[in-house]
């Protein structure tokens, strides 16, 4: 693992080499700072604030080593770095909870089986990255199914967003029928469809749980 030799951000030491390996960190999982240049400048200590928000109950724009915000923020081993929705399919079913994981492998095999091209867009996804789309009006929510993670980072999604790779979100989803197959597909493996949901219809989106469970999967996965 890489390692720090000293403070990074409000106070710290912000040796160039720590910077670095601090903005790399923060860029791999979603987080907006501009150029990596060893810096530290306003960005990102906004970008460190950010990600401890998601962690601590008052972030101090530091990150030391051996403490809890190191710990965090280079925890997750380096295959699930980068942008998880270029991932490949192997890997987004891997960031799967093991319980969801057979249930779509069953959905994807019945939409092939009816003639469509299925593929996952996001199995996990970062919270930096959820909040961007919350801002753009994509989400309703500032964490989600997919933001689950094991203690550890490593992603532990109760949620999948499957898509037609011929057609994305496009109109032609909807006219080719895919979203309704999606939807049927899903109840039958007992899962929830964004589809069903009143108001902002999500309809990519398929979740193990129970919307009421979403409190509770954000505090074991050491994010509350």
């Amino acid at each position: 693992m890489t390692q720090l030799t000293g403070s990074v951000g409000v106070g710290g030491e912000n040796a160039p080499e720590d910077v670095t390996i601090v903005q790399k960190l923060l860029a791999a999982q979603g987080y907006d700072l501009g150029e990596i240049d060893g810096l530290c400048g306003p960005r990102t200590i906004r970008a460190i604030r950010a990600f401890q928000a998601t962690i601590l109950t008052n972030p101090d724009g530091l990150i030391e080593v051996n403490q809890k915000s190191w710990a965090r923020l280079s925890a997750p081993t380096e295959r699930w770095r980068g942008d998880s929705s270029k991932w490949n399919q192997e890997q987004k079913l891997l960031s799967l909870h093991p319980a969801l994981r057979p249930k779509v492998q069953a959905v994807l095999a019945e939409l092939t089986a009816q003639g469509f091209q299925p593929k996952i867009f996001y199995g996990w996804r970062s919270v930096a990255v959820q909040l961007r789309l919350v801002a753009e009006g994509h989400s309703t929510v500032r964490f989600s199914f997919h933001n689950a993670q094991l203690p550890d980072g490593t992603p532990d999604a109760y949620a999948v967003d499957i898509i037609d790779k011929r057609y994305g979100w496009e109109a032609e989803a909807e006219a080719s029928g895919f979203w309704q197959a999606l939807g049927q597909a899903a109840r039958q493996q007992g899962l929830f469809w964004g589809g069903d949901w009143s108001g902002f219809r999500d309809w990519a989106h398929l979740q193990l749980l129970d919307n009421s469970a979403l409190a509770r999967i954000k505090q074991q996965s050491g994010l509350a």
